[in-house]
């Protein structure tokens, strides 16, 4: 078990709280100008799930790291709430599914007394949610924003960084979205250069 000091984990808490309300910004001028069109659905979960831990953080004394949870939660909070006016209109029976899973599993996750339990239980929650934009960026590669996703892989690990107490079981939250951050830019990026070198995109 790795420990970080008080004095570093504070500062990476505060980074990663800036970083996580500026990186808010730039998406939501995007989602204004309609250049990306975030899922409804993925922020929806993200909203609740990150809110929920955010509180549970606080209550439980984690520090730092709550701070970067807590500025998560208000930034899918704004983002939901723009998303109901100005996201992506489609809705596929995969979506429906992946929203039925993530809400259906968020009672469960609440009612479990084990902690290590909860963790992976809201990490799945959100690996759910992620699954609506994974079909559209596959589809619609343009309509989110890479510059947005490389800094959640930052803000992430910064709240890696802030955990006063490194655990595989506090660190798998933060840890399985720093690879799912990268996951969504690798696809992005890949699926822009395939729709530009099969001239699908002139």
């Amino acid at each position: 078990m790795l420990t970080i000091t008080d004095d570093l984990a504070a500062t990476f808490g505060a980074i990663g709280s800036a970083v996580s309300l500026l990186a808010a910004i730039p998406y939501g001028l995007a989602i204004v100008r309609r250049t990306v069109r975030p899922h409804l659905f993925t922020w929806l979960i993200w909203a609740l799930v990150t809110t929920i831990a955010a509180a549970g953080q606080f209550v439980a004394g984690a520090g730092p790291s709550a701070w970067c949870t807590a500025a998560i939660a208000l930034t899918c909070i704004l983002i939901f709430i723009a998303s109901i006016h100005r996201g992506e209109r489609s809705r596929t029976r995969s979506d429906w599914f992946f929203l039925g899973a993530a809400l259906s599993a968020i009672p469960l996750w609440l009612a479990t007394d084990d902690p290590a339990l909860s963790i992976y239980l809201v990490t799945l929650i959100e690996l759910a949610g992620l699954a609506p934009t994974i079909r559209k960026t596959f589809s619609d590669p343009w309509g989110e924003s890479l510059a947005y996703f490389v800094l959640c892989v930052v803000k992430y690990a910064l709240a890696l960084l802030a955990l006063r107490h490194w655990s595989l079981a506090v660190a798998f939250y933060p840890g399985v979205n720093v690879v799912a951050s990268i996951g969504i830019c690798v696809l992005m990026v890949v699926q822009r250069y395939r729709l530009r070198s099969s001239g699908a995109i002139q």
